[in-house]
């Protein structure tokens, strides 16, 4: 009778244990990628211009001759231009079976343009006979600067290129270490997205 006892205490004792192993063991973890949107902001790259905006208006009417209505205004600037992905285009999808993770990135664009007033010293300018140059016209030249500064780098597609290559590395980086810290080994998988 006493054998029976211990075998059966044996018995639920190995039931115990085996079942509080199972809710004991480990979840596999599943890769979190959602700090991805911070990711690309780190991948921004800051282009810094200096240059000279101009404004010019030709004399014109009856006192011409005099140079009556003509006016020139130049001043230097310096300004930032950001170059970088649209993190709201970029997504990343679960990894496969086989350890792929599918990222869609589009291309590289201007993100912001910011003219650093402080920089621009007082205008030079010229003028006509009876001529002066408004502050309307000092606003324009400075608009027209920033615009200038935003169509060069918008021109400019090895930067464009540079600040593509630049986020899909530290895209790639991220991904990796997420695998890295849940024990798997992860692959990029680029998946272009274009609006064009």
């Amino acid at each position: 009778m006493k054998r029976k006892k211990i075998v059966c205490l044996l018995v639920i004792s190995m039931l115990c244990i085996g079942g509080c192993g199972d809710k004991n063991q480990k979840k596999e973890e599943e890769a979190d990628f959602s700090a991805i949107s911070s990711v690309c902001e780190l991948a921004t790259l800051k282009c810094y211009y200096h240059n000279v905006a101009k404004s010019e208006t030709e004399a014109s009417g009856l006192f011409k001759w005099l140079g009556k209505g003509y006016k020139k205004i130049w001043t230097e600037y310096s300004g930032i231009v950001e170059l970088g992905i649209d993190v709201s285009k970029v997504s990343v999808e679960k990894p496969t079976a086989d350890g792929v993770v599918k990222v869609t990135i589009p291309d590289a664009e201007i993100l912001s343009v910011d003219l650093d007033e402080d920089s621009m010293g007082e205008p030079l300018t010229d003028t006509g006979f009876m001529t002066e140059i408004t502050k309307e016209e000092e606003t324009e030249a400075l608009a027209e600067a920033q615009n200038h500064m935003e169509e060069t780098a918008n021109e400019n597609g090895n930067l464009l290129n540079q600040a593509k290559e630049r986020a899909k590395s530290l895209i790639e980086g991220y991904v990796k270490n997420v695998g890295e810290q849940i024990g798997k080994e992860y692959t990029v998988e680029w998946v272009e997205f274009s609006e064009k």
